[in-house]
């Protein structure tokens, strides 16, 4: 039987559909970057029909990109309210701190004594991007920069699922940072980074698991779990903007 050539409009559904994911993945990308920046504070409602016009798109395909952000913890959908960005209380905040805790131990181990020189040196420019954001006291970009450094270990530990639950982990306590931290403090600081990597370029899995620990507390204690803060958005001009 002769092979029939595939039908247009089949392939024409199909080319749209594939489009669609695309634009549904460069949504969710985008309200997660804003997320993970700071630039949406937790509790920020995040309207359906704000985000459609925003995006020239249906409510339809809002739903399921703030559905998938809910997924990820990073969004809070209630019957009735609609969605908001995950706002942590002091518990979940606790918990997010014993999580990575956890997950960080565990990409040290993997770590200690097996980074080669290119992957060093990476590092230890990181570092000192980070000592230079604090030099002019540019707390966003240290706090990204502080970010990074973690989910950089975790990328070179070459273990996919650590990486990723690692980097939701650290977009979650960037909303208990903006909540929680106390004026003025920076809520990571470049000297304990620095420490940390002299020990996993060292081989001592045991040191570095123990400065990790010191420097989560430390981050940890440098929040205030009894004081929250708000402040207006303007989610077109922002997400707009990205």
């Amino acid at each position: 039987m002769a092979k029939t050539a595939p039908d247009k409009d089949d392939a024409g559904e199909a080319e749209a559909a594939w489009t669609s994911s695309a634009s549904d993945d460069a949504i969710y990308d985008k309200v997660h970057a804003a997320i993970a920046a700071q630039d949406l504070p937790p509790g920020t409602r995040l309207r359906e029909e704000e985000l459609r016009e925003i995006f020239g798109v249906s409510r339809a395909r809002v739903r399921k990109v703030l559905t998938r952000l809910a997924y990820a913890g990073l969004v809070t959908i209630e019957p009735n309210k609609g969605a908001s960005v995950f706002r942590p209380s002091p518990r979940d905040a606790r918990e997010i701190f014993a999580a990575r805790r956890g997950i960080e131990e565990t990409i040290l181990r993997l770590l200690a004594g097996r980074l080669v020189p290119t992957d060093r040196a990476a590092l230890e420019a990181h570092v000192a991007a980070e000592a230079a954001a604090e030099a002019r006291r540019d707390w966003a970009e240290m706090v990204r920069l502080s970010g990074e450094f973690h989910l950089r270990l975790a990328e070179i530990s070459d273990n996919a699922i650590l990486l990723r639950f690692l980097r939701e982990l650290i977009t979650r306590e960037a909303l208990v940072i903006l909540v929680y931290e106390k004026p003025g403090q920076p809520s990571c600081s470049h000297h304990e980074h620095q420490l940390i990597l002299e020990a996993i370029a060292a081989g001592d899995a045991a040191r570095a698991v123990a400065l990790m620990d010191e420097h989560l507390a430390n981050v940890e204690d440098r929040l205030d779990l009894d004081r929250e803060t708000r402040k207006g958005i303007d989610l077109a001009a922002l997400l707009s903007a990205r």
